[in-house]
């Protein structure tokens, strides 16, 4: 591992195989034959070519979880943005149309997620507002860029068009033989196309707000502009994510809160030169019909994104009457959110969802989901009574006043029984991802500080409505008429192979 990527630092990857399972390629020399038929033995056979596997070789077989360091840094760095911005404007042309394309400006837009806003600032001692002003001035000075943004209006449309698709599946009865799976986190979607079959049908199959935002700024550019955009994502993964066949062109490089601050110290850059206390520069450098307001926003929920919890308050707005309760579950990586009708116990649990992270998590889960699998329709109708009737006797054990949720008797989540789960493979989500700025050495001071930014996250942003902003987005722009959506394969296991051991390069 480069000092960049230590082992202990990709907390949010989950371990590969132990050999890549790209088949090698051989060529063979042609056998030489003399008159009498023999072989002619003229010089030793050539040496093999050493096999190269680029991002898509990886993204394609079924060998290996993620990806390792040298696959993701040939073409997901701050190195290779460097080299890209600075012949940003001598692209090669589109050889169908090269006039249009010449014609054509190139530029930079740069969208950051709030985990690595929070990261950053708390870097270079500055405040959220602060930091983001900062880093504004300096994409718009430094490397000429003519937007920055956050990604909550992406996000705002990955919650609006998760809940469409999750309400419709309640209706139709879909969400109670197992959980649908959320795809955000790109790790554990890769460990699920290449590992569990059985489960890709789960995936939900919403685009993340990281390749909404890319596809959003495409629609905000002028007929005469090509964009190029680098995001600042907070986990390794997301590099992959980008460089999904269903993604083209949406993102071109994926950097970490670590690599932006390596890339600083390469071009001797002083980041807090840049400081600024011009609070129009949030309206400059935001592409027409962004209110910054809103894309530098966030919303409630978890600090990888809310959206289990933003599902059940959908539910809740949909059921008046009834109460939310957020239970625990056997760890801290564990949480459900249960709706419940405090004054019909009869109701049992309207809906539910979780939210779930750590690998040791996913692997309970899928072992979990596994067994859960059902064949017939009278076993799906035992399950959807039993469910009731355990959740009726639990609702006798709650005391609920108006004021409060008050449990006489601790529940412990159930996150296999929900409609939704939201799953995270870094323990604590998005807001522990490998690629945020974590220098501590001890295992336990790394998870305070871990700590120290959620709660730093739950209270540094203004809180949107991400369900009413997305839809009002679909309503009023291009974002109404595309899928942003993801198509999930599972890979096919290859029982022939060439395995080429990979040892110590993981």
């Amino acid at each position: 591992m480069s000092t960049l990527l230590s082992e202990e630092d990709l907390n949010d990857f989950i371990s590969p195989a132990l050999a890549c399972t790209k088949p090698t390629v051989i060529n063979k020399e042609p056998v030489n034959v003399n008159d009498k038929g023999e072989y002619e033995v003229s010089k030793e056979p050539t040496e093999l070519e050493k096999v190269s596997i680029t991002l898509s070789d990886c993204l394609a077989c079924s060998g290996c979880i993620t990806s390792s360091e040298e696959i993701m840094l040939s073409r997901q760095s701050y190195s290779v943005f460097l080299n890209d911005w600075k012949k940003l404007n001598d692209l090669p042309a589109d050889k169908e149309d090269n006039e249009t394309v010449n014609n054509k400006k190139k530029i930079l837009c740069v969208s950051i997620a709030p985990q690595c806003r929070i990261s950053l600032a708390d870097n270079y001692d500055m405040s959220i507002e602060e930091f983001d002003l900062c880093f504004m001035n300096f994409i718009k000075n430094y490397f000429q860029g003519k937007y920055v943004v956050g990604t909550q209006m992406g996000r705002n449309l990955t919650i609006s068009r998760t809940n469409d698709k999750l309400i419709a599946l309640k209706k139709e009865g879909k969400l109670d033989e197992r959980p649908m799976l959320s795809a955000i986190c790109p790790g554990f979607v890769i460990y699920t196309e290449k590992t569990k079959p059985n489960l890709v049908p789960l995936l939900l199959n919403v685009k993340s707000p990281q390749q909404i935002t890319g596809s959003l700024l495409m629609d905000s550019l002028a007929e005469d502009e090509q964009m190029y955009h680098l995001t600042l994502m907070p986990c390794f993964d997301k590099k992959l994510e980008a460089s999904r066949p269903d993604g083209e062109n949406e993102v071109h490089c994926v950097i970490t809160p670590k690599e932006f601050v390596s890339m600083l110290e390469e071009l001797e850059v002083d980041f807090n030169s840049y400081r600024i206390q011009d609070e129009n520069l949030f309206y400059e450098m935001s592409p027409e019909g962004w209110d910054p307001r809103i894309h530098w926003s966030s919303n409630s929920g978890s600090s990888s994104g809310g959206y289990a919890y933003q599902y059940i308050l959908e539910m809740q707005n949909l059921n008046p009457g009834t109460k939310i309760l957020e239970i625990p579950g056997k760890n801290s990586n564990v949480v459900e959110y249960r709706l419940i009708d405090p004054n019909d116990i009869n109701r049992g649990t309207i809906a539910s969802s979780a939210e779930l992270s750590g690998f040791r998590n996913i692997q309970n889960m899928v072992r979990n989901l596994d067994r859960k699998s059902i064949k017939n329709n009278g076993a799906k109708r035992k399950i959807q009574v039993l469910r009731k009737r355990n959740t009726s006797t639990q609702m006798q054990k709650l005391s609920l006043s108006n004021n409060s949720n008050a449990i006489n008797k601790p529940l412990v989540a159930d996150p296999y029984k929900t409609d939704y789960i939201e799953v995270n493979a870094s323990p604590g989500g998005c807001i522990n991802g490998g690629g945020l700025i974590n220098n501590e050495q001890s295992t336990v001071r790394k998870r305070a500080l871990a700590q120290e930014l959620s709660d730093k996250y739950s209270k540094s942003f203004n809180l949107v409505d991400p369900i009413k902003m997305g839809r009002m987005l679909d309503e009023t722009s291009k974002s109404g008429s595309r899928p942003y959506e993801y198509e999930f394969h599972a890979v096919e296991q290859d029982q022939e192979k060439d395995l080429v051991t990979v040892g110590n390069t993981w």
